[in-house]
This record gives structure tokens, C-alpha cells and sequence, in this order.
């Protein structure tokens, strides 16, 4: 025999050797459910991420391999510190089962910054994104189960560790069954329960015939069906899900875990760990137990039928009428984690936080006067208490007054829902309108937005003017009525306009650039008196502008606290109102953005009326100062 032929045939036998204990190892059912998992791998659409972890998704299905062993994770008891069992544990390690225990990873999970982000990205260089896929019998159907391992939650309870899945259901007892037909039903994990769907619903991506898609949400992974912006309640977390920027599509390495116990732990004996993946911390930031702690491990159709939903609920998308509660339901979750965050390490600053909170509540209640509140003469000086108190008299006396005005914001009101509605009849428009506008109907959206907000800034503009009519009217004794007052309000169109114009495209402007935000709040508060001025002194928009600026000066930070109260306490209705409906019962959010829109627009009435009294307060002030009152004539 020649030299080469007998090389040959050491390799063949050396491969033998080698590989048939693992290919006898699995079983023809394993051997099935291997090609089940191979043939409805999801295709995972992860989130869009920043630089200098901004924003979007920075992590990956990671493969635990990637994890186990790593110089900068250690595993941990459950004592109090020393508490270090070993530093680069290795799957064998965990497969001491460790109840209690848990894995630490390089950083600090209530104020991670970029430190996880960094670290994800460094051991997932060499290895690639991993999906591992289980498959058990139960109650007479067959479950895949996809777990994906991400190193860190990046939500609004941030924690170390996070472990996903997506799972296919098949009306079958056996792998070799399920091959020759469809899954019946899909579920994508979110939060604490999950989100079903039927195998060729209309809101289940499918590629290829038999790859699932899955959108996790930016930063907490919740597994989702689309681009949308998913609002939590429940077992839908708490808080916002984003997923309408997709950046990177991935088809993750699947890691077929065999269907017995002994095998798989053979194979990935860190199945055996009993402990958490990640940090220990109180309440929502501690980290996950692993998927063989999981209900859906050893019963996944017992638990889908427990647990899974028919759908998830979804910001609306479109503007309506003054802020949103859904976006303050979304913008007040995320404020508080943070701030519990914060604390939760930190108790005397939690008590200090409160403490301060208390006092500038009793100041500034304490510190003002609420009597007399009576609404006239308007052209007199008035505490910040009394300004609001006398709007409410204002119109208490002239409901016929109040309902006029209130008329004109609900009508407005309903043409924005009706923008709404438009917007959100294009299924291809996004539902976050801050998003890029890559493409027409991203235009579109813009558009609409754009429209809201111009819709909502005139009326404003016309109603403060009215009012600002109202009280100077009652002051000089003459007739008042609301078409007098619309009346007055188009005959000084022309000054109204220019000046709201250049007052809100100044302050856009400004805005612009984080340095130049500070000009902004100056200019929009030494401006804010401009429009009754138009009004109530007769003068032109440039002049108008001028008093308002000396009718503020050596007073801008006392009138921008009342204005902050007067102005903020009206903003806050709405938004406070649907927050506590989105969280004390199931109206659908829709709806309540809808009563939260009337609220606002039966309360923006009362808010220019104080701003007129505040205006006409100055005023008042200015004139009993000669040198002043030279100064702007």
C-alpha cells in the first residue's frame, strides 16, 4: 500500500473514532429536532444602535460559551461579601446546580454607561450571535423553544443578563411528525408573558417559507412582531418598547440543546445552574434565572396556553391635541426608573430628593396669596395663587364665555384626531414621528405632525388674544361677548401672526443646539407677555416684543416660576388624568389620548386666562414705576 492511500484511511478511521460516540449519542428523535430547529431558525431584526451608547440596541444574542470562562465575570453566593466562589467559571462549573448563587459581569447594573455595551461587543467579536434551541412533548402537541442570551437588559429595569425566546408550537408528538407539517402557533416572549400568533397571521413576518422574524425591542429585548412603539401594562412590562428603527438583521448560529436531560447536560452542562445571570439586586434590577428554571422548559404548551397573549398594545401613532399621555406615560416610566436607579443604593439621597420636593411644594403654596380672587379689575397686582384663582372666578361668572373658548379647543381637537387617524391609516407610516424621514410616507407623517403642531400654536395664539380681549374689555366697562372678542382678535391678525411667528421660530431655533437651549427659556420668557400686549396696549409686533421684554426685565426669574406653575400645572392635567387610566384600567390608548386631548382643551382657557392676569399683573407693577414707564414709552 502506497503512502498517500494509507494516510487516507488513518484520517477515515481517526474521524470515526473521533465522531461516531457523538453521532450515536443522538437519538433519530434528536437527530429530527435538530433539523426542526435548523429549518424555522428566526431571523432577528435587531435595533438600530448609537455611538457612545446613545441610543438604539447594543447587544446581541450572545453565545453563553462567550460568557463562561471570560476573565471579567465571576460567580458569586449568596453571602454577604467576600462572596466570591470563582473567577472565570466555566459551564462545568455551573453544572453544580449553585441555588442562590449568581454570575457578576464587568460593570454596575444600576449605572451601567458603556461599560456592558463594551464589554458585549469585545467577546461577541469571535463569536457569533446564537440562538439555542430546545424541543419537549406536552399535552399531546410539540414546542421549539428559541432562547436567546443577551449580557445585559438595557430597560427601564436595567439588569445584568436577559434571556428571550420565540417558540413554534406544532400539532405533533414527535419531531419526526412535526417535519411534515406547519407550526400551529407562534409566541415571542415580552416582559413576563408573551404574544402569540397563528402560523401565517398577517402580523407574523415569515422568510423564506419557514423563518420567523423577530424585532427585539431597543435595549429590554422584548421580542415583538413589528416596528411599532408598544406601550406596557402588566405582563407587557412597564413602559415603552421601541422597535421602528431595524438596523442590523441577523441569522443567529442555532445551538441545538438534545431533548433528555442527561444529553444536553452533557453537552451544556451550565443548564444545571440554579442560580441568576446576573448581578443580585433588589426588587426589578436583580438578575434572570436561566431557561431550565423557566415554566415553559418542561411544560411550554401548558404554559403558552397560561400565559400568552393575542396581541400588544401600541402607542398611537399621530398627534393629538397637547402632550400626549401615552408619551408622558412613556417619558414618566423611564424619568422614575432612572431615578430609582439612582437611590436604590442611595438612600439618603432618595430622603433628600423627597424632602427638597416637599419644601418646594409648601414654598410655593405657602409663599402666594389666594384671596381676593376676584377676576376684576384685571389691571392690578396680583399674587402667582390669586392669578389662578381669579381665571377660575373669570370664567365661574361667564361660563357662556369659557364654553366659547372651550368650543374652539375641542374642535381642534377633533381635527387632530382626525390627522391622527389619517397618519395611522398608512400601515407603512411610522409610529415614532421623530424617526428619520427616509422616504414619502416618512415625509408624510412629518407633515402631519408639522400640521398638529402649527394647528395647536395658532389657536393658542388666538385664544390668549381673546381672553387678553375679555379682560381688558371688562376693565374699560364695555360690551363683551365672544364675537366682540373674536372680533378684536381679526383685527389685529396681522401683529398677532408676526409676532408669534418670530416668537416660535426663535425659539425652534434656539433649540436647535444643546448650548444654545438656556437662550431659548430666556427668550421665550421675556417674550411671553408679547401677545396680550398686541391686544390690550394697541401696538405694533416689534413694539409688542420690546414691552414685553421690559415688562420682565429685573423680574425674569420670578415671572418664569409663575409661568412654569401656571403654565405647567394646565399641561399636567391631561397627561396626569391619562396616566392613571392607562395604569388603573384597559381603555385602549387611543382612547385615553382622546380624553386627555378634551382635558387639555377644556383647561387651556383657564391657563390664558392667568397668563393674561399675569401680563396685566406687570403691568400694573410697571406703571407704579415712572422711570420704568419712560424707559418703554
Amino acid at each position: 500500500m502506497g503512502a498517500r492511500p494509507l494516510v487516507f484511511a488513518l484520517t477515515v478511521l481517526l474521524f470515526v473514532v473521533l465522531h461516531e460516540p457523538v453521532a450515536a449519542a443522538e437519538s433519530p428523535e434528536d437527530t429530527a429536532a435538530h433539523v426542526l430547529a435548523d429549518r424555522y431558525a428566526p431571523i432577528v431584526r435587531l435595533q438600530d444602535g448609537g455611538a457612545n451608547c446613545e441610543y438604539g440596541e447594543q447587544f446581541q444574542p450572545t453565545d453563553v460559551e462567550a460568557v463562561l470562562g471570560d476573565q471579567q465575570v465571576a460567580l458569586r453566593g449568596p453571602w454577604r461579601p467576600p462572596d466570591l466562589v470563582k473567577t472565570q467559571p466555566e459551564g462545568t462549573d455551573l453544572g453544580r446546580a449553585y441555588p442562590g448563587h449568581f454570575l457578576d459581569f464587568p460593570g454596575d447594573p444600576l449605572r451601567p454607561g458603556c461599560d456592558y455595551a463594551e464589554w458585549s461587543a469585545r467577546i461577541n467579536r469571535v463569536h457569533p450571535a446564537t440562538v439555542y434551541a430546545h424541543v419537549v412533548a406536552d399535552s399531546g402537541l410539540l414546542s421549539l423553544e428559541y432562547w436567546f442570551f443577551y449580557v445585559f437588559n438595557d430597560y427601564n429595569n436595567t439588569h445584568e443578563g436577559d434571556w428571550e425566546s420565540v417558540q413554534l408550537i406544532f400539532d405533533a408528538t414527535t419531531p419526526t411528525a412535526a417535519l411534515r407539517t406547519d407550526p400551529t402557533a407562534v409566541g415571542f416572549s415580552q416582559h413576563g408573558g408573551a404574544e402569540r400568533a397563528r402560523w401565517g397571521d398577517a402580523k407574523l413576518e415569515i422568510v423564506d417559507g419557514t423563518h420567523p422574524v423577530v424585532y427585539p425591542a431597543a435595549g429590554s429585548h422584548a421580542n415583538k412582531f413589528g416596528r411599532r412603539l408598544y406601550l406596557g401594562r402588566g405582563s407587557e412590562g412597564l413602559g415603552c418598547d421601541d422597535t421602528t428603527r431595524p438596523g442590523i438583521e441577523l441569522r443567529p448560529k442555532v445551538a441545538y440543546v438534545p431533548m433528555a436531560r442527561a444529553d444536553y447536560l452533557k453537552q451544556y452542562p451550565w443548564l444545571a445552574f440554579e442560580g441568576r445571570w446576573g448581578e443580585r439586586q433588589r426588587s426589578f434590577f436583580d438578575g434572570p434565572t436561566g431557561p431550565n428554571q423557566k415554566a415553559s422548559w418542561v411544560q411550554p404548551v401548558q404554559d403558552a396556553e397560561a400565559t400568552w397573549r393575542d396581541d400588544s398594545t401600541t402607542v398611537p401613532a399621530g398627534r393629538l391635541l397637547g402632550p400626549s399621555s401615552t408619551g408622558a406615560f412613556c417619558t414618566a416610566v423611564a424619568t422614575g426608573s432612572n431615578l430609582l436607579r439612582e437611590t436604590l443604593d442611595r438612600t439618603w439621597l432618595l430622603g433628600l430628593l423627597l424632602t427638597v420636593v416637599v419644601i418646594l411644594i409648601w414654598l410655593a403654596a405657602s409663599r402666594t396669596r389666594w384671596s381676593p380672587s376676584t377676576p376684576l379689575p384685571a389691571r392690578t397686582r396680583r399674587a402667582w395663587g390669586q392669578t389662578v384663582a381669579a381665571a377660575f372666578q373669570l370664567f365661574r361668572q361667564r361660563p357662556g364665555l369659557f364654553g366659547g373658548f372651550a368650543v374652539a379647543f375641542v374642535v381642534l381637537s377633533l381635527a387632530t384626531l382626525g390627522l391622527a387617524e389619517l397618519q395611522a391609516a398608512r400601515h407603512d407610516a411610522p409610529a415614532d414621528l421623530g424617526a428619520p424621514t427616509e422616504n414619502a410616507t416618512g415625509f408624510w407623517a412629518s407633515l402631519l405632525a408639522l400640521a398638529v403642531t402649527a394647528l395647536t400654536a395658532a389657536t393658542y395664539v388666538a385664544l390668549l388674544a381673546a381672553v387678553t380681549s375679555t379682560l381688558d374689555r371688562l376693565d374699560r366697562n364695555v360690551p363683551v361677548t365672544t364675537a366682540f372678542n373674536w372680533h378684536d382678535v381679526r383685527s389685529r391678525a396681522r401683529p398677532l401672526a408676526a409676532v408669534a411667528v418670530r416668537y416660535f421660530v426663535v425659539i425652534a431655533v434656539l433649540t436647535v443646539v444643546v448650548a444654545t437651549i438656556p437662550l431659548a427659556v430666556y427668550y421665550a420668557v421675556s417674550r411671553a407677555f408679547a401677545l396680550p400686549a398686541v391686544i390690550a396696549e394697541q401696538v405694533s409686533a416689534t413694539t409688542a416684543l420690546k414691552r414685553s421684554r421690559l415688562l420682565v426685565k429685573g423680574r425674569w426669574w420670578r415671572t418664569a416660576g409663575r409661568l412654569t406653575i401656571v403654565v405647567g400645572l394646565g399641561l399636567a392635567v391631561g397627561p396626569i388624568a391619562g396616566i392613571v387610566l392607562l395604569l388603573a384600567t384597559d381603555l385602549q390608548p387611543t382612547l385615553i389620548n382622546v380624553v386627555s386631548s378634551l382635558l387639555f382643551a377644556l383647561v387651556m382657557p383657564l391657563v390664558a386666562a392667568a397668563v393674561g392676569y399675569l401680563y396685566f399683573d406687570r403691568a400694573a407693577a410697571v406703571r407704579e414705576q415712572p422711570d420704568e414707564v419712560a424707559q418703554i414709552g
